[in-house]
């Protein structure tokens, strides 16, 4: 999309002539301003449409003008009742270049912005693939985000009209999903699906057949074998599980068993991050810190072990280095065990 595109939706913004989903785009870019596109006089208009233009190629590093080499609008559109059946996923932008790449995919993906709206109208699909080396972001009709890592393909209606928001997923992907309670949001893989209100995650169907990895960093998810929500919301834990922040589970599609875990680099909650500073505090209350903190539980299996005391701060430590420091100190170990951590060891008199 070049200058002379960005004047016409700003003009059809201004006269109340554009669509709510390219309202809700120029009011993203007016934000990133700190200005109001309505209501101004001529002269206000071209000087705010001359600022904001500056500041999307500031942000971009560039003007972008065509879509980036290798990101796919497939012409292919399905009809919307396929969905549940494709292993596909949503995507998300991020900033002004995830704003802007919005627009332009209506622009150069599939024709002009009118037919993008078109087919959300009528139900139809939208089919990306991320042929790129790098992540793709791409933003969804919820204001959802996802970066869509390479090879990665994700299937979504042009709008959520429904009172759910489906997408497929083939490959993996990371999702900061809006958050609507009112609509639930669905990402079907393979035999697996991943339903949350608003919360962030990665999601990756591995090759094919061998099964799906769901790991949370906000929020909550609940992951279950298609057509078994109610079960797994029950506890039934073949059927599904249900995951929070710094956990993850594998789905093995031979075995159709779940494994919950930890992740691999579990990140601190916010108001947290300098929290671990400890001077002779006891060891129960260093794992209440580490509990809050982390949203992980860790079991002391002996209560001579909450006698202990600690010293030290281990605020720059990332998580497990933290938990070998304390056992160390203490002269006890730790396991773990599904999603939660044991500190077993003599203990202090």
């Amino acid at each position: 999309m070049d200058k002379r595109h960005f004047h016409q939706l700003l003009t059809r913004y201004r006269s109340g002539e554009c669509t709510d989903r390219e309202a809700r785009l120029v009011d993203q870019w007016f934000a990133l301003i700190d200005g109001d596109g309505r209501g101004m006089s001529d002269r206000q208009s071209e000087e705010t449409e001359a600022k904001l233009w500056q500041a999307i190629q500031q942000r971009t590093g560039q003007p972008v003008t065509s879509p980036a080499k290798g990101a796919k609008l497939h012409q292919d559109i399905k009809p919307l009742h396929l969905l549940r059946k494709w292993q596909s996923a949503a995507a998300a932008a991020v900033l002004v270049l995830a704003l802007w790449g919005g627009y332009q995919w209506t622009q150069h993906g599939g024709g002009q912005a009118d037919r993008q709206f078109a087919e959300a109208a009528s139900g139809k699909l939208i089919i990306r693939t991320n042929d790129t080396p790098a992540p793709m972001w791409v933003l969804l009709p919820d204001g959802s985000r996802v970066s869509l890592q390479p090879q990665a393909t994700i299937e979504y209606p042009a709008d959520f009209q429904s009172d759910l928001r489906e997408i497929s997923l083939k490959g993996k992907a990371f999702f900061e999903v809006a958050r609507d309670e009112r609509k639930p949001f669905l990402v079907y893989t393979g035999e697996v699906t991943t339903k949350v209100l608003g919360t962030s995650f990665w999601v990756n169907r591995v090759e094919a057949g061998k099964g799906v990895e769901v790991s949370v960093v906000t929020g909550k998810v609940s992951v279950f074998q298609k057509d078994k929500e109610k079960e797994a919301a029950s506890g039934d834990l073949a059927a599904g599980v249900i995951l929070s922040r710094n956990q993850s589970v594998n789905y093995a599609a031979d075995s159709k068993a779940f494994t919950t875990m930890l992740v691999k680099r579990p990140i601190v909650a916010e108001g947290y991050k300098n929290a671990f500073t400890f001077d002779d505090t006891r060891l129960d209350k260093v794992a209440e810190t580490f509990g809050k903190a982390y949203g992980i539980d860790i079991v002391l299996t002996s209560d001579r072990l909450k006698n202990c005391l600690f010293t030290a701060d281990i605020n720059k430590q990332p998580m497990f280095t933290q938990l070998a420091l304390i056992a160390a100190s203490v002269n006890a170990t730790y396991t773990i065990k599904g999603t939660k951590i044991y500190l077993s060891g003599k203990g202090c008199p």
